[in-house]
């Protein structure tokens, strides 16, 4: 039981993030490692661009959500 306590466990890397589009402040909740590429609902903007792993945010990061 001792030998245990010292195993840490680890957070992912990821994490959810509240944007805004540049253009018309619409705000929307996307994922950091998002596998497809996600268009502002107001003014079809480009919000989020697919990579294959982390993602490229091309909004304004308002909030992130990390994990507990």
């Amino acid at each position: 039981m001792g030998k245990r306590a010292h195993i840490l466990i680890p957070k992912p890397r990821s994490s959810f993030i509240l944007v805004r589009c540049g253009t018309c402040n619409t705000e929307r909740i996307v994922y950091s490692h998002s596998t497809t590429n996600i268009r502002c609902r107001g003014c079809n903007s480009l919000l989020v661009e697919s990579t294959g792993g982390k993602a490229i945010i091309n909004a304004v990061e308002v909030k992130r959500f990390e994990a507990p």
